[in-house]
């Protein structure tokens, strides 16, 4: 909801992580969420750190707040135009610091980069959709 170009909500995703490798675990030892909105950052939230065996599926629920966030220039009136839809399209961007394990041996820590462009209802009665994202490691 925005109150005099000023942004108050709740966003909760869920982000499905893969790993078909059947000898490679994976440590996520940090992880970073950014949320916008155009080009305007709208809410931050570390996730927590997890160990994702090999051969497995995690799912990781992404919980982000925006307080009283400032909305500048064009941003403030395509939002409130784009919320007549009932949804609006925004840009989630996650950075990891994460090690690869096989047997006893971890790799360095390295950067994980994940984009993704959801649609996102602004009912919390409305169905979620899956949405694919670009990886870059």
């Amino acid at each position: 909801m925005t109150k005099n170009d000023h942004l108050y909500g709740n966003f909760n995703f869920t982000l499905k992580a893969y790993n078909p490798n059947s000898r490679v675990s994976i440590y996520y030892d940090s992880i970073e969420v950014k949320l916008f909105y155009k080009s305007q950052q709208i809410a931050f939230n570390n996730a927590e750190t997890f160990f994702q065996p090999h051969r497995n599926v995690t799912y990781l629920d992404l919980f982000l707040s925006a307080t009283d966030v400032a909305l500048y220039g064009d941003v403030a009136r395509d939002l409130k135009t784009e919320r007549t839809s009932g949804s609006v399209d925004v840009v989630i961007k996650v950075r990891a610091k994460i090690r690869f394990k096989v047997g006893i041996w971890k790799s360095s820590h390295r950067k994980l980069k994940l984009s993704c462009c959801p649609r996102v209802p602004l009912s919390s009665t409305k169905n979620s959709q899956t949405y694919p994202c670009d990886v870059d490691l």
